[in-house]
């Protein structure tokens, strides 16, 4: 992926600048949606990362060059002068340069309302012990992150400021080089760029109870993807137990301050060169072994993406293609993996139940009245079954 490409995608621009169009034709979509050049968003946005580093930390100004995407920092200080005609003295949080501490803590803004308890709540039961904490006061997880060859391992603390409508989001040293990819897959997981006044007219009575209800996404799409599949037809629960022993057998040891995360989930480059009796050996079924696998080999031969991408419904019918994923995996790896706000797992028990069926055709049914999103329609539907 080129580099300019690599830079959109971290700031969630993929779903309009995908490279397997011809760029032309890319270049006048992102256009026509976003008003400006690919190139120019680009620029723009380096300088908004760089902006929101130097005021919410006191890193040293090469390291904020460095994070941002600037060669230097020289380079960095003239395109600020060139484009908001002021030195980078007047944007410094601190002079000192650096502290040496072992993460950073940035600020990531969302509209009101937002359910933290809600969408903390959901983690909290499908957390997989070694890579995830949870509790009412942060959500705390490992980070697995690439870069051509480089991978960059670390850990991330997000937690509720009480003085305004904005999450704290701590970064460990070892993931700032990635920095605009760890904010937009936070921003992803809580659902930061939802317009909660929007979905509420769409979803209409649904949402009154709950305006401020997301849907929880992801950090790590093929994470996701193997939640999915050991879910199928067992509990939570059950599927969070086993979820913890495959990232236990075949993850990553990380350091991190907190020893609830110390693990970083499974690249599926290293599921992919495994067997079904590598897998299966951990109490997993052969049938969802083999699902798992071969959906780690679609994913590291790029035959599948599993992050936000301009067409959803395509990537669903890849996934079904796969052996043992059909329609309530691929459409749940869709909401959470792709962020794709208009998934709908019409099949769920949850969903039928709420919806007062047994018939999927018929909960297909209901929920056309929702589009464009759905998604929420179904965490809706799931959080009524506990009111």
């Amino acid at each position: 992926m080129l580099l300019e490409e690599e830079a959109l995608d971290d700031l969630g621009a993929s779903r309009i600048f995908d490279e397997s169009e011809a760029h032309g034709h890319a270049r006048r979509a992102f256009e026509a949606e976003i008003g400006t050049s690919p190139e120019a968003f680009v620029r723009t946005s380096r300088l908004l990362m760089a902006k929101r580093v130097l005021t919410e930390t006191d890193l040293s100004l090469a390291d904020v060059a460095r994070i941002s995407g600037f060669d230097n920092a020289r380079r960095m200080a003239r395109e600020f002068e060139d484009r908001y005609r002021m030195p980078l003295s007047r944007l410094r949080r601190s002079p000192s340069g650096g502290t040496g501490s072992d993460s950073v803590s940035l600020r990531l803004d969302y509209r009101p309302p937002y359910d933290w308890n809600s969408l903390v709540a959901f983690l909290s039961a499908r957390a997989i012990s070694g890579v995830e904490e949870v509790s009412t006061r942060f959500y705390r997880r490992s980070m697995r992150l690439r870069r051509g060859n480089r991978e960059f391992l670390g850990w991330i603390e997000i937690a509720p400021l009480a003085d305004r409508n904005a999450l704290r989001v701590d970064v460990s040293q070892s993931l700032l080089e990635m920095l605009p990819a760890v904010l937009g897959r936070v921003g992803r997981l809580m659902d930061l760029g939802s317009n909660p006044a929007e979905v509420g007219r769409a979803l209409g009575p649904l949402a009154i109870a709950n305006p401020g209800l997301r849907v929880p996404g992801a950090v790590d799409g093929f994470e996701i993807g193997v939640r999915a599949i050991l879910g199928q037809q067992v509990t939570v629960a059950a599927a969070r137990t086993i979820a913890a022993r495959f990232a236990g057998a075949f993850g990553t040891p990380i350091e991190s301050p907190f020893p609830g995360v110390a693990t970083a989930f499974p690249r599926p480059e290293r599921i992919a060169d495994l067997t079904v009796d590598h897998v299966a050996k951990l109490g997993i079924l052969a049938s969802r072994s083999r699902s798992i696998i071969a959906l780690a080999r679609a994913i590291a031969s790029g035959e599948v993406r599993l992050a936000p991408v301009p067409d959803p419904q395509a990537e669903i019918e890849k996934l079904r293609s796969l052996p043992g994923i059909g329609e309530w995996t691929a459409n749940y790896i869709a909401m959470r993996a792709m962020s794709w706000p208009d998934a709908f797992v019409h099949s769920d028990y949850g969903v039928m139940k709420a919806l007062g069926t047994k018939d999927p055709r018929q909960a297909a049914g209901s929920g056309e009245a929702w589009r464009p999103w759905r998604s929420y329609a179904v965490l809706h539907l799931w959080q009524s079954l506990h009111q």
